[in-house]
């Protein structure tokens, strides 16, 4: 029978004694209050960007900005390096299948499979409502026309079947279509530039057909 007083109660025949906790225990219990009175004003007043939510954000920012960084990389690396443009990459070809099979899964219905047009404009033409650059078209389908009844097919459509798409719908300008849509919007010049707007687009760079 232990030295110590018993409690009040047993149960089942099992008595309960007053023993001490063990040394060890409460020397832990003892430090963590300690470190309770550093912990709570380091992390919690003095220092409240190291706590574990706040370290995450940080974190994330941090890969947010690497990444802002990498894209500005890659456009930079973009103007420098004309392969890399809409308009290098028209020209080097090897879209073609690709973008013809984007093309008639998704933009047939509204501007026929000749790019005559239907619902939506003609694409054969040399009229834009929104503008013919490569640019302007890989933008209008990126965003869409809502007022028009046009999608947004940004998050719908890959980036590559996107790019693709755009391609080939550039080069679907100047073809003949069965029975072209009157045109509409304001013609462009050689580069899908609007004419009137565009002053200075004798001395821009012509965009090169597709070989």
């Amino acid at each position: 029978m232990s030295e110590n007083p018993t409690q009040a109660h047993d149960f089942d025949g099992i008595e309960e004694h007053d023993n001490d906790l063990p040394r060890w225990w409460l020397s832990i219990f003892w430090v963590t209050i300690l470190f309770a009175f550093f912990y709570v004003p380091y992390y919690h007043f003095m220092n409240p960007g190291q706590l574990p939510e706040n370290a995450y954000a940080a974190e994330m920012d941090k890969i947010e900005a690497e990444r802002a960084e990498m894209m500005a990389q890659k456009e930079e690396a973009a103007k420098n390096d004309p392969s890399l443009t809409l308009a290098g990459r028209y020209v080097a070809g090897g879209w073609e299948e690709l973008g013809k099979q984007v093309y008639m899964t998704n933009c047939m219905a509204c501007h026929a499979a000749d790019g005559g047009g239907g619902i939506g404009p003609n694409m054969t033409d040399d009229y834009y409502i929104h503008g013919g650059t490569l640019e302007d078209l890989k933008r209008i389908v990126e965003e869409g026309v809502l007022a028009k009844g046009m999608v947004a097919w940004k998050g719908i459509l890959k980036p590559e079947d996107l790019d693709a798409v755009v391609f080939y719908m550039r080069a679907l300008r100047g073809q003949t279509a069965a029975n072209p849509k009157e045109p509409q919007g304001e013609k462009v010049d050689a580069d899908g530039k609007f004419l009137e707007s565009e002053n200075d687009s004798e001395s821009e760079p012509e965009t090169p057909e597709a070989g």
